[in-house]
C-alpha cells in the first residue's frame, strides 16, 4: 500500500497524549475504563461546546494533542483530510434527544443545539471545523473494524490524490446509553471509552515515519466460522511479506474466547506464535470503534522497545479485528522507526 504512519496521539484511560497512552501499555497495568480529568470546557472552551457530545470532543481534543505534540511532523494544507470510525456516533446524544422529542411539552420542543452532536458525522465534522482542515471529510461506521476501514480509505483517498494527508482514528464514548446496549446485546466485557489518532501521509523517503501500512484485507464469515476465515485473510496479506519478520500482534478480543481465536488465527496463518501479543480492550476496556486505532498505537509504542532490532525498524506487527456481526479483518504494518518507541514519547502532553 505504502501509506505510511507519521505521528500518532491518544485519549484513554491512561491519560491524556501519546506518552500516557504509550507508557500505560508499556506497563501493561488495567486502568478505569474511563479518561481521567476529561472536562468538555475544560479541554476545549465554552465557544460551541454547551451541547457537544463525549465521543465528538474525545476526537477533537486528541486531534489537537497531536497537532501540539508533533508540530514539525504534521503539516496541514487545503488537501489535508479526515477520516473517524464509529459504531453510531454519540449514542448517549441520540438517546438524550429521542427522550426529549417523546417527553417534552410537544414533539419539536427539543433543544435544537444538540441536533447536530446527534448525528453519526459530528466528530469527524468538528474535528476538522475547528483545526482548519478543510479536505476529505468522512465518517466511517463500522464498528470493531473502524481501525481497518478508516485506514483502508485513507490509503484511498492518498492514492488517488484526494487528500495530501489524513488524519484517521475513531472515538468512543462510555456512558448510561451505550453500556444498555451494550448488555442487550450480550457483552459482559468491561466498556471502556478514548479515541487514538493516526496521522497519514503518501509513502515516500521520509525518514521520520513511524511505520508503513503494508497490507489489509476485510471479510465475512459467511458460515459463522470466524476463525478459519481470520486465517484466510491473514494469509491474503501475509502472501506479500516474509512471514518470518512478523514479530508481534495486536488483538481486538473484548473477552479472552475471541482473543484466543485472533491468536489462534495468527499462528495457524504463520505457522508459529508470535513473539509479542498486545490487547488494549485488556487494559482500557472494550472501547467499540475506538479498539483499532487503540491496537495500532499499542504497537506503534511496543515496538521499538522490545521488537528484537535496535529500533524496531524493518519489523512487522498485525492487527486483527473480529465483530459480532461476522466480519473480519486485519493489518500488517512495517515499523520504520521514526520516533514512536517508548523512550522518544516521553514527554508529550498528557
Amino acid at each position: 500500500m505504502g501509506t505510511q504512519i507519521r505521528a500518532w496521539s491518544a485519549t484513554s484511560p491512561f491519560g491524556h497524549g501519546r506518552a500516557a497512552f504509550a507508557e500505560g501499555v508499556l506497563a501493561g497495568e488495567p486502568r478505569a475504563h474511563t479518561v481521567p480529568d476529561f472536562d468538555i470546557v475544560d479541554r476545549l472552551g465554552r465557544k460551541g461546546t454547551s451541547s457537544m457530545d463525549r465521543t465528538t470532543a474525545l476526537a477533537v481534543s486528541t486531534v489537537g494533542l497531536l497537532c501540539k505534540d508533533d508540530a514539525a511532523t504534521v503539516v496541514t494544507d487545503e488537501r489535508t483530510g479526515v477520516v473517524l470510525g464509529t459504531t453510531s456516533g454519540s449514542t448517549q446524544t441520540q438517546f438524550a434527544f429521542t427522550a426529549d422529542s417523546l417527553t417534552r411539552r410537544k414533539p419539536y420542543f427539543v433543544n435544537p443545539a444538540q441536533m447536530p452532536f446527534a448525528l453519526m458525522n459530528s466528530a469527524a465534522a468538528q474535528c476538522a471545523s475547528r483545526h482548519g482542515l478543510t479536505g476529505p471529510n468522512t465518517t466511517v461506521a463500522a464498528g470493531r473494524l473502524s481501525g481497518i476501514a478508516t485506514l483502508r480509505y485513507a490509503d484511498r483517498l492518498l492514492r488517488t490524490g484526494r487528500a495530501s494527508a489524513v488524519f484517521a482514528g475513531a472515538a468512543e464514548e462510555c456512558g448510561d446509553a451505550r453500556t444498555l446496549l451494550e448488555r442487550r446485546r450480550g457483552n459482559t466485557a468491561p466498556l471502556g471509552e478514548g479515541c487514538a489518532v493516526l496521522y497519514l501521509a503518501p509513502g515516500g523517503g521520509n525518514r521520520s515515519a513511524l511505520a508503513e501500512v503494508v497490507a489489509l484485507d476485510t471479510r465475512l464469515a459467511v458460515e459463522g466460522e470466524p476463525r478459519g476465515t481470520l486465517t484466510g485473510c491473514l494469509r491474503r496479506v501475509l502472501a506479500r511479506v516474509s512471514p518470518h519478520e512478523v514479530w508481534g500482534m495486536a488483538a481486538s478480543g473484548p473477552d479472552p474466547a475471541t482473543t484466543a481465536l485472533e491468536r489462534d488465527a495468527v499462528s495457524a496463518a504463520l505457522g508459529r506464535e508470535v513473539e509479542r501479543v498486545v490487547v488494549p480492550a485488556e487494559l482500557v476496556g472494550d472501547t467499540g470503534a475506538a479498539t483499532g486505532a487503540f491496537q495500532l498505537a499499542a504497537l506503534l509504542a511496543l515496538g521499538g522497545v522490545d521488537s528484537g532490532a535496535e529500533d524496531g525498524t524493518g519489523r512487522l506487527a498485525v492487527a486483527t479485528a473480529v465483530e459480532r456481526d461476522g466480519m473480519v479483518g486485519c493489518v500488517v504494518v512495517r515499523l520504520l522507526g521514526g520516533s514512536g518507541n517508548a523512550t522518544q514519547v516521553r514527554g508529550s502532553s498528557r
